[in-house]
């Protein structure tokens, strides 16, 4: 029976985001296909959104980053996870190695797991990655000067990246000279969800009204500048996270709602977040207007950036004005910026199935 070892990074929801898509269409194409979970992703992610059979088998299949909030990268808190990680590295490949070879895959599939990349390897089984940033390119803007062992970390990752049969990139993506073949493919999405128009129906809404969604992902806001969001008359917002939101006028939790995440994104006036691979491109596709806050040292940042303002409408929202709540202005221009000349790149999650399958065969 075909089975798919699928190790994804834990650091936000993004990279299973990315690989959802094309282990369902996968299913379409593979008669039984089966698919091992090897992550620490939370399983209700993949409860509603993932359709072919599964089995989740919890591990920490890398680092990613250490951030105190979706806004803020540890730095240090990063480079000391990175620093026990690999302390224990060896005892982890041969885990990773054993648990392969007994479970037999057609394939390992990781995004963008370097222990899942090398254990594949040393398992004998063909590896395949499928991601838009690696995490030594992500790494690399963190090395202290003159630090050896941030630098031999770093040269571990793309050692263990190198052996991988192919590197599928969905657009935009980065630079990854550490892989030996990078294949290019379109943007990978969720088939889209259209809106039901339950949302403004449901919170009573003026027809002058704005939704605003503050969504940052896999790592939610701890903090919101509640107080200012309350007087900005003509908008409410919806935020996503465990912010006590309770007696507030304009201020909605997502989780009151009982609607899945990417319903309430379908009928969202405007998009408040931070540059992350499956929010931006899900936000072009609904052409949804987007305020954005940088971490300005986030090696994909720019790239989604880029591919934002050429495909969408989009604002940023600089972190201090963020903090203070001064919004207003941003969320008034974004919604009046001309629509774009260019049309977003074909979707590529047909792409990637289409060389997964050679494996298949």
């Amino acid at each position: 029976m075909p089975l798919v070892w699928v190790s994804i990074s834990g650091h936000g929801f993004g990279h299973a985001a990315q690989l959802v898509p094309v282990l369902n269409e996968l299913g379409k194409c593979v008669s039984d296909l089966r698919v091992i979970l090897r992550t620490t992703v939370p399983q209700i992610f993949f409860q509603e959104t993932l359709e072919v059979p599964w089995e989740y088998l919890l591990s920490q299949q890398d680092i990613g980053c250490i951030q105190e909030n979706p806004l803020h990268i540890d730095i240090p808190g990063t480079w000391q996870a990175y620093r026990e990680f690999h302390l224990s590295w060896d005892r982890r490949m041969r885990e990773e190695v054993h648990a392969i070879r007994f479970a037999r895959p057609t394939i390992v599939l990781s995004n963008i797991s370097h222990l899942g990349i090398a254990s594949g390897v040393n398992a004998g089984c063909p590896t395949v990655a499928l991601a838009s940033l690696s995490w030594d390119q992500i790494l690399e803007e963190y090395i202290s000067d003159g630090c050896a062992q941030q630098r031999m970390i770093v040269e571990h990752i793309r050692q263990a990246y190198w052996g991988v049969r192919m590197l599928l990139r969905p657009f935009p993506g980065i630079v990854m000279p550490a892989f030996p073949l990078v294949t290019d493919v379109g943007p990978i999405l969720l088939p889209p969800v259209r809106s039901r128009g339950v949302l403004r129906d449901r919170l009573k809404l003026e027809p002058h009204e704005r939704l605003v969604l503050i969504a940052f992902g896999g790592i939610p806001v701890s903090s919101l500048p509640l107080e200012q969001l309350e007087g900005l008359k003509g908008f409410v917002f919806l935020i996503s996270g465990e912010i006590n939101v309770e007696g507030y006028t304009r201020l909605v939790s997502t989780h009151s709602l009982d609607l899945p995440f990417r319903q309430i994104l379908a009928e969202a006036d405007v998009l408040l977040t931070k540059p992350g691979y499956a929010t931006i491109v899900e936000a072009v596709r609904l052409h949804l207007p987007v305020v954005y806050v940088r971490r300005y040292n986030f090696a994909d940042e720019q790239p989604l950036v880029d591919f934002i303002h050429q495909y969408g409408r989009a604002k940023e929202l600089s972190l201090d004005e963020f903090q203070a709540g001064q919004w207003l202005q941003a969320l008034e221009e974004v919604q009046v910026l001309p629509s774009p000349d260019t049309a977003m790149p074909a979707e590529g999650t047909h792409e990637a199935v289409e060389h997964l399958l050679e494996f298949f065969e």
